[in-house]
């Protein structure tokens, strides 16, 4: 009897140890996939975190003056996105004609008492800004426009003009 109860305990010890043995492979197999699937769940997060904010693109040109052609007006290119609950800005303008007239931006904004001008950037050259609004005070659009020339004869472009 005692042979008996030997054998039986010696069976039942293998058939655990083959039964975990057999059970790694599975774990390690459920655990990889685990970890992949936090390793994607934690790249899609940091990409989300990095394309949290879409850029709007704007544009726009001065108009021209008396003797100027097309391809020697003034313009500017820019863009704005929404993060943080704040509006940034980035606008870069381009005076091509090379005359030693100055090119002017305005950037207006709209709030809840109405329209301001919040910028006006000069250049001879290129130029570029960066600035940024709260949402604080009803900020709800904003429009820009160029101007190429002297300060008592601007050569206006035509607004962009944009609302939240």
């Amino acid at each position: 009897m005692r042979k008996l109860s030997s054998v039986l305990a010696g069976t039942v010890l293998a058939g655990a140890l083959a039964a975990g043995a057999a059970a790694a492979p599975a774990q390690a197999a459920t655990a990889s996939t685990t970890s992949t699937a936090s390793a994607a769940s934690a790249s899609s997060a940091q990409s989300a975190q990095s394309a949290q904010y879409v850029k709007h693109w704007f544009s726009g040109y001065s108009s021209f003056g008396r003797g100027e052609s097309r391809g020697e007006r003034s313009f500017y290119k820019g863009y704005w996105y929404f993060s943080g609950g704040r509006y940034y800005f980035d606008i870069t303008a381009w005076d091509r004609d090379r005359d030693g007239q100055s090119t002017y931006v305005d950037f207006w904004y709209h709030d809840d008492r109405g329209w301001h001008l919040g910028h006006r950037f000069t250049t001879r050259g290129t130029g570029e800004w960066r600035f940024s609004y709260g949402r604080g005070g009803g900020f709800d659009g904003f429009r820009v426009h160029l101007g190429e020339g002297t300060t008592r004869d601007l050569d206006w472009g035509s607004y962009y003009r944009h609302s939240f």
